[in-house]
């Protein structure tokens, strides 16, 4: 099992990632803890889009919970990804998972 980020910790990654984005750090977490579906139109699809583009698999680990994983790597993520060789290589991770 991988151990999460802390809330600060997930907070000062989640800024890296939404710099081109209206929603706060604060906001996108509580997508990221499901307490919300959705902020300003942000979804959480758009969210691991995010997650999953701007960091390795290792941290990326640490920063979506495990029971996500899935809809993490979901088609709908994954096609928002650039370029093609990093989209060819989550649907290899997500065939391990």
């Amino acid at each position: 099992m991988t151990r999460q980020f802390s809330d600060e910790e997930l907070l000062e990654h989640l800024k890296m990632v939404l710099w081109d984005v209206t929603v706060t750090p604060e906001e996108a977490l509580s997508i990221l803890k499901g307490e919300r579906d959705q902020v300003k139109g942000f979804t959480r699809i758009n969210l691991y889009t995010k997650i999953v583009n701007g960091f390795y698999w290792h941290t990326v680990r640490h920063i979506i919970p495990e029971k996500n994983l899935a809809e993490a790597l979901s088609e709908d993520v994954i096609r928002g990804l650039f370029p093609r060789d990093l989209r060819e290589k989550y649907r290899y991770v997500r065939s391990l998972l």
